[in-house]
């Protein structure tokens, strides 16, 4: 029993002796398992890592390389060598090497006061050089035909289109001055509208002159310019301008009457009727200048003719003002005709607007008519 305990016992150790054991086998496995799982992943980071930085060394080794200049593929040289080559092609010398001093040494000794200082100048100063000489050095030499060329060329450039021109444009010369007069004047009256129009009246004046200076015949310009001095009072110097407009021609009914009017304001019936006689057949189907002629006439007595003046102004286009009808009752009075004398009355004082004086006159005409 004793031995039998015994030998329990030493089982019992021996069993719990391969029960620790293997427990530390299962740790133990347990042990690498995680050490190489570890290790594994730290391998493939430094792998990865490794290709990145190598990606990254090579892109920037691109980068580098086509920063760098690059050289062209033809230089000034090639540029200079091929320039020299069509000209050896087209002189055909013998030597080939000496073109490049050929061409300088056959075109200095020309007309040079100074040789020496050939070689000091530049490639453009050079070329010039080449075009001021006189080109007769070059029918001399048998190898250069084509030296006659820049001869032609020159004198063609040159002076022939000038005198082909003079001829050419004698009138149409004439003709743009007239036009550019023309177009001054207009640009002038324009901007003395817009400065009449701001109230700046002497810069207007000045340019209303200037338009006259640049064309004496722009008709606006004069109109505006007369306008102007009647209303400042200047009647003087709108006359003169009216004389001169006149002087040109005659036949302007609008000047004729403005002018007729100032003379017969003056009480010179006489020289305002000349001024409308010398208009001649241009104010026949004018009302307005009619209706002059009639009370230019009547102020000279000749109221026969003043009554037909009246009567072919109330012909025309258009409502004649109450004037009209009184100077033609005026006259028709003075020849006895006192029924149409106060009927014209009447239609001075039914027609439109009247002054309060001729109004009060024509009123009392026709009472004293009927």
């Amino acid at each position: 029993m004793a031995v039998e305990g015994r030998v329990s016992v030493i089982n019992k150790m021996l069993q719990d002796l391969d029960r620790r054991q293997a427990l530390g086998a299962g740790a133990d496995t347990t042990l690498v398992r995680a050490s190489s799982a570890k290790a594994g992943g730290h391998e493939w980071f430094w792998r990865i890592l490794v290709v990145l930085l190598a990606a990254a060394l090579a892109w920037m080794g691109w980068v580098a390389i086509q920063l760098l200049p690059r050289k062209p593929l033809v230089t000034e040289l090639a540029f200079q060598a091929a320039a020299e080559a069509r000209s050896r092609a087209a002189a055909k010398p013998a030597p080939a090497p000496a073109a490049p001093v050929a061409v300088p040494q056959q075109v200095a000794p020309v007309e040079e006061p100074k040789p020496a200082a050939a070689p000091a100048t530049t490639e453009p100063l050079r070329l010039a050089v080449q075009l001021e000489t006189p080109v007769r050095e070059a029918p001399p030499e048998p190898t250069k035909p084509e030296a006659a060329k820049p001869e032609a060329a020159k004198p063609a450039v040159a002076k022939k289109p000038a005198p082909a021109q003079a001829p050419a444009k004698g009138s149409v010369d004439k003709r743009d001055r007239a036009r550019t007069a023309s177009d001054n004047a207009e640009a002038h009256f324009r901007r003395a509208a817009l400065l009449l129009g701001h109230g700046r009246v002497s810069e207007a004046e000045a340019e209303l002159a200037a338009a006259l200076r640049a064309d004496a015949a722009h008709t606006a310009a004069r109109q505006t310019y007369v306008s102007m001095l009647l209303e400042q009072g200047r009647v003087s110097a709108a006359q003169r301008l009216l004389q001169q407009a006149l002087a040109l021609n005659p036949e302007q009914p609008a000047f004729a009457i403005a002018l007729a009017r100032i003379h017969a304001g003056q009480r010179d019936y006489g020289t305002a009727l000349e001024v409308l006689e010398r208009a001649g057949a241009a104010g026949d189907g004018n009302a307005d200048f009619q209706a002059m002629r009639g009370a230019v006439l009547r102020g000279v007595g000749r109221h026969g003719e003043a009554v037909e003046a009246y009567q072919n102004a109330l012909r025309g286009s258009g409502a004649q003002p109450a004037a009209t009808w009184i100077g033609l009752g005026i006259s028709l009075e003075s020849l006895g005709r006192r029924s149409e004398a106060a009927l014209a009355y009447r239609r001075a004082l039914a027609g439109g607007p009247i002054a309060q004086e001729a109004r009060e006159y024509a009123e009392s005409r026709a009472r004293a008519l009927e």
